[in-house]
């Protein structure tokens, strides 16, 4: 997966993470799953703390280019989180050249910033990765980001550009997590991420990813699909909470064994299914 160029010569965001907010049970029952560390994906685990949020502790989920990220207490940010979708651009300029794109759309806003970060050895603080943070209304608990990491950000990690100047994000993966050995783990990438928005959060989501090439439809049962680079995003509008419900993943079925379990319940509010040797969804229900 990696980043090309959209009909209009823009560069086109790949999905690079999804960010879900579990509870409590749920996220302890995914930390000490036996499966999703040994059979599943590549793990890594995160404690961090906020000046906004406190601490907070994540469970990465792997696969060759993507991650989920599993958050167990509140989101960093001002306003309570439920998830969100982050994209990155692989090659070097990308991030202003989507700016220009947004600025030029005239429907979308955003807010820019380089995230600089303190490395040993250095005097001044180095530049990490440009962030793209999309609009999406006023205490919207979903978050839409579009980044594009530095060479200086991939150097310290060890992982390599490649040949063409790139830094895609599975160089990244290898480099913070190992790289992946033949054929022994069933994740290979997120193909598909459902979210419960508003209308109005549905059609900012919508406009933004327009830009970058994403085609709109809607299916039969009304649910309106935004297409891009391997990735389908789905957004079902009423009134409900708005979440990350369901995420799609292909396997590789090479590693499928079919006389494992199928079926893996996270506390009472995250199911994972396996349903064939190509394709798993993990679903979430909001906390009661």
């Amino acid at each position: 997966m990696t980043s090309g160029s959209a009909v209009n010569g823009g560069p086109v965001p790949c999905l690079d993470h999804v960010m879900v907010l579990l509870d409590g049970a749920a996220h302890r029952d995914a930390s000490s799953s036996g499966f999703l560390a040994r059979d599943f994906g590549r793990i890594k685990r995160k404690e961090a703390e906020s000046s906004v949020a406190g601490q907070y502790s994540t469970l990465g989920v792997a696969g060759e280019n993507t991650l989920i990220e599993l958050f167990g207490s509140d989101m960093p940010g001002a306003s309570p989180l439920t998830g969100g979708l982050v994209f990155s651009f692989e090659e070097p300029g990308s991030a202003e050249r989507a700016r220009a794109l947004l600025d030029a759309s005239g429907e979308v806003k955003y807010h820019h910033d380089v995230v600089r970060r303190s490395v040993e050895g250095e005097d001044e603080q180095q530049p990490w990765y440009h962030l793209i943070s999309v609009d999406l209304g006023e205490g919207s608990p979903l978050l839409l980001f579009l980044n594009e990491v530095t060479p200086e950000y991939f150097h310290s990690l060890g992982a390599r550009p490649a040949p063409d100047g790139r830094l895609p994000r599975k160089n990244y993966l290898d480099a913070a997590l190992g790289a992946v050995a033949g054929g022994n783990r069933l994740m290979r990438d997120v193909v598909g991420v459902t979210l419960s928005v508003t209308a109005e959060r549905g059609r900012r989501l919508a406009d933004a990813l327009s830009v970058f090439g994403y085609a709109a439809a809607e299916t039969a049962s009304g649910v309106r699909e935004l297409r891009g680079p391997g990735l389908t995003v789905r957004l079902e509008t009423g009134d409900g909470p708005e979440h990350v419900t369901e995420i799609e993943i292909s396997l590789d079925p090479e590693v499928y064994d079919p006389s494992m379990p199928t079926e893996f319940r996270f506390g009472e509010t995250s199911r994972l299914v396996v349903e064939s040797a190509e394709n798993a969804r993990w679903s979430f229900t909001p906390s009661p």
